[in-house]
C-alpha cells in the first residue's frame, strides 16, 4: 500500500494553471525525485502536499491522513501535516534562535517534548549533521550549507513519514553544494521516504528510486533513473535534459 497518494491535484494562480490534474503514488521507502524546467510545477507541487499553497482541487493521503482540498478544514491540515517535514531553499531557520534552538524548537513545539529531552535529541541530530561543535552558533554565523544543514536536522527530528526538499542547493554557493549532498544521500541509504525537487542530475541518478519529469503542471514522463536520464521518450525531458547536461 502507499505512503501518500495524490490524486486530480489543480493549482492555478490567477489565470495561470500551474498544477493540471496531479496523479501520484509514493511507496514507503521509495526515494522519488522531481526534475523539470522553471516554471513546470515541480515546487508548487511539493508545497501543496503539506498545505503551504492551497490547491483548489485533488485529494492528499499521506499515512492515512486524508485530505480533499475542496472540503478541507484546518484540523485536517494541521493533521497531515505532521506526517510530513519540509525543507526549504532559503533554510527558513529562525534567526533568533541556534543551531541547537532551531532543532529543538521543532521537537518542543510539533512534538510537545520536555525541553531536556528535546536538546537531548536535537544534540544527537546536530552530531549526525556534522555541527555539534556550532551548536550555540546563530544562523547569521553559519554558511549556507551549514543552514541548510541544520534545515534538514530539523526536518529529521520530525521523524515524518514523508521528507520534502524543494530544491535544498539552490540557494548555495558550488563548493558548498555537496555538504548538503553528502547528507541526503545519508537519509537515503536509511531508506527514508523523500521526494526531492533539484536539478542535480548525478546526483538524482544516484539516490532515486524514480524519477518524474514535469512540465507544464504535468507529469509527462516518469521511470527508474536510467530510463528517464538515459533513454527518455517525450521531447519536451529530451530537451530539458540536454540543456542542463550541456
Amino acid at each position: 500500500m502507499a505512503l501518500a497518494t495524490i490524486t486530480n491535484l489543480h493549482k492555478s494562480f490567477g489565470e495561470n494553471t500551474v498544477l493540471d490534474g496531479i496523479d501520484l503514488q509514493i511507496e514507503k521507502g521509495e526515494i522519488v525525485v522531481i526534475l523539470g524546467p522553471s516554471g513546470s510545477g515541480k515546487s508548487t507541487l511539493l508545497r501543496c502536499l503539506n498545505f503551504l499553497e492551497t490547491p483548489e482541487l485533488g485529494v492528499i493521503d499521506i499515512a492515512g491522513q486524508s485530505v480533499d482540498a475542496a472540503t478541507s478544514h484546518t484540523k485536517d491540515i494541521l493533521a497531515l501535516r505532521r506526517h510530513t517535514a519540509f525543507v526549504f531553499q532559503n533554510y527558513a531557520l529562525f534567526k533568533n534562535k541556534t543551531a541547537l534552538g532551531n532543532i529543538t524548537e521543532a521537537l518542543t513545539v510539533v512534538k510537545g517534548m520536555a525541553a531536556p529531552v528535546a536538546e537531548g535529541i536535537a544534540m544527537d541530530i546536530l552530531k549526525s549533521v556534522g555541527l555539534a561543535d556550532r551548536r550555540d552558533a546563530w544562523p547569521s554565523e553559519l554558511s549556507g550549507g551549514q543552514q541548510q544543514r541544520i534545515g534538514i536536522g530539523r526536518a529529521m527530528a520530525l521523524d515524518a513519514d514523508l521528507m520534502l526538499f524543494d530544491e535544498p542547493t539552490s540557494a548555495l554557493d558550488p563548493e558548498k553544494v555537496y555538504e548538503v549532498l553528502d547528507l541526503m544521500k545519508q537519509l537515503a541509504r536509511q531508506k527514508r521516504t523523500m521526494i526531492i525537487v533539484t536539478h542535480e542530475i548525478p546526483f538524482a541518478r544516484e539516490v532515486a528510486d524514480r524519477i518524474i519529469f514535469m512540465d507544464g503542471g504535468k507529469i509527462i514522463e516518469q521511470g527508474m533513473p536510467e530510463q528517464v536520464l538515459d533513454a527518455p521518450q517525450d521531447s519536451r525531458t529530451q530537451t530539458f535534459l540536454r540543456q542542463v547536461l550541456s
